[in-house]
């Protein structure tokens, strides 16, 4: 049965969907550490509480994004979706006997990020996706990633095909290399532009996922994947910046190398605690 919504829908988000979750919250932090004789701190157990019971409940816009953003979806599968990720982020913390301070669940900067890939995972399915934003959130418990584009990077874990994660990881050591600064007086850059190809590798990966099209769909396949990456400036196609003697001869879309935004995105989502 699909939810209406009416008015009631956001006092329904604001009361029944925050309590399941905080009863959730409670089960998950209270049997599972008995049963692996595993004892968390308590101040750690309410501050985890707390920011799921904020997050769905107290913060003023989460009733309204809810309301827009699972218009056509039943509630349960919103909050299984949102059952299983909160599950998996506590059992991962349990199973790698990582210790917490409170601090790292009470800060600004964590709850702001919980809750912006909260809103994200309702409308992810990729089991792997959901491996990176977990991931994401872990490392962030550990030590804070500074950067301008962190909803940048969010909405681009969540606009990319995985394959394409996966792509663009080949590249990152190709892309500039030292330093186009010098002193007064000299004249040039002591720097290194890097670009490689991986189209092989990169059609083996595709036909990997896809076993069933054809050549022509693969290569489609690998053209979409390229053009989409270099439109986000992840990549950039070394054809494109002047025929010089080695890539005069060579096809678009071959050789290529990362940009220094598309570095700063592999490190965010795969930097470990």
């Amino acid at each position: 049965m699909k939810l209406s919504i009416k008015g009631n829908f956001t006092k329904f988000t604001n009361t029944y969907i925050a309590q399941y979750f905080v009863n959730f919250a409670k089960k998950t932090l209270t049997e599972i550490p008995k049963k692996r004789k595993i004892r968390m701190h308590d101040k750690i157990k309410e501050s985890l509480i707390g920011i799921l019971k904020a997050s769905l409940s107290n913060v003023p816009y989460a009733g309204g994004l809810l309301n827009e953003l699972i218009f056509d979806i039943r509630g349960r599968i919103v909050q299984k979706r949102i059952n299983n990720f909160v599950e998996s982020f506590l059992n991962y913390i349990l199973d790698h006997g990582i210790n917490l301070e409170e601090s790292a669940f009470t800060s600004e900067t964590f709850n702001d990020l919980y809750i912006s890939i909260l809103k994200r995972v309702i409308d992810i399915t990729s089991e792997e996706k959901l491996r990176i934003f977990r991931q994401i959130l872990v490392s962030n418990t550990i030590m804070s990633y500074e950067s301008t584009f962190r909803e940048t990077f969010l909405d681009l874990v969540s606009r990319l095909d995985y394959i394409q994660i996966e792509i663009l990881k080949m590249y990152k050591e190709t892309g500039r290399r030292g330093s186009m600064d010098l002193e007064d007086g000299y004249i040039g850059s002591v720097s290194q532009l890097t670009s490689r190809s991986f189209k092989i590798e990169t059609i083996e990966t595709i036909k990997t996922h896809f076993p069933n099209i054809n050549t022509i769909e693969t290569e489609g396949k690998y053209e979409f994947y390229m053009c989409d990456l270099i439109s986000k400036s992840l990549l950039v196609d070394k054809k494109t910046m002047g025929n010089t003697w080695n890539v005069v001869e060579k096809e678009g879309l071959t050789l290529l190398y990362i940009t220094d935004f598309g570095k700063e995105f592999i490190n965010f989502i795969t930097s470990t605690p």
